[in-house]
């Protein structure tokens, strides 16, 4: 049987893989940037193995948020899951290029990824040919969840929306003006709480207020990220990823205006992944 994972420091999808079947399972994310040996290792023993009922792997194609080639965070991880699956064939790769075999197969292409942060590539049907770099969501992530859900919040406290919005973000996010100073500046982990209001931002798209930030958010992904790829304007430009799947409409309208085309749109990455690994051609 192959393992193919789609990894986020959240959640990670996990495709078990033999013959015709494929089932899909999940587990806490991992991450070996930010996550220990012994984490990851609880994560594999506690969560994963348990769903496998004793199936023999024999490969695993692992691609994830902070996997970058020969990094020793890497060569960590894959030590860890060589003590969990001794006789398997193991490839980590990151993330992104996870995206762009899934959204791209074997076709050159730009595929992005609009989760709680964001990032892009140019991907020659091979490998990953140009990356400007997403920098985080202090410095980037244009587009990204934490991205839409800061422009939100922000213009919310400072008066800059309806006090019908403002009064129903409080009551539907069960927050507070408090509450946001507190999980921004003194609690971990702000870009996923403010990631957790995008939700709220797409239950509310029909408001002008919420609808503009949304659109300034992908305005700035299309300027400060895929604007930087040379022929971009006649290049398929794939997404993946819950912001992309929750706002694929206005995306497009807004690249659009950019003459980028927009092709795939998809929520999940791990079904065109395991189509990469198991179809040849």
């Amino acid at each position: 049987m192959i393992l193919v994972a789609d990894a986020g420091g959240t959640k990670c999808h996990w495709a078990v893989v033999g013959g015709s079947t494929c089932g899909i399972i999940s587990t806490s994310g991992i991450n070996p940037v930010t996550m220990s040996t012994s984490q990851t290792s609880a994560v594999l023993r506690d969560e994963l193995l348990p769903q496998l009922y004793d199936t023999q792997i024999s490969e695993i194609y692992f691609y994830g948020a902070g996997c970058i080639d020969g990094a020793a965070a890497t060569l960590e991880l894959e030590r860890t899951m060589h003590d969990v699956f001794p006789t398997a064939k193991i490839e980590i790769r990151s993330d992104m290029l996870g995206a762009a075999r899934a959204l791209c197969g074997r076709e050159r292409g730009v595929a992005c990824i609009l989760g709680t942060g964001s990032n892009s590539a140019l991907y020659d049907g091979v490998r990953i040919v140009s990356n400007v770099p997403p920098l985080g969501y202090i410095l980037g992530d244009e587009g990204g969840g934490a991205c839409i859900g800061r422009m939100v919040v922000a213009d919310a406290l400072k008066g800059l929306m309806p006090r019908e919005i403002v009064e129903a973000l409080y009551e539907e996010c069960r927050t507070s003006y408090t509450d946001i100073i507190e999980n921004v500046y003194r609690r971990p982990n702000a870009n996923r709480f403010l990631a957790s209001f995008v939700p709220f931002a797409a239950r509310h798209i029909g408001q002008a207020e919420i609808a503009r930030c949304v659109d300034r958010a992908f305005e700035a992904f299309a300027e400060r990220n895929l604007l930087q790829y040379d022929g971009i304007t006649s290049t398929p430009v794939h997404f993946t990823g819950g912001v992309a799947a929750a706002f694929g409409s206005r995306l497009r309208s807004v690249l659009g205006r950019y003459s980028i085309e927009v092709g795939r749109i998809e929520a999940s990455p791990i079904d065109a992944m395991v189509k990469y690994h198991t179809v040849k051609g």
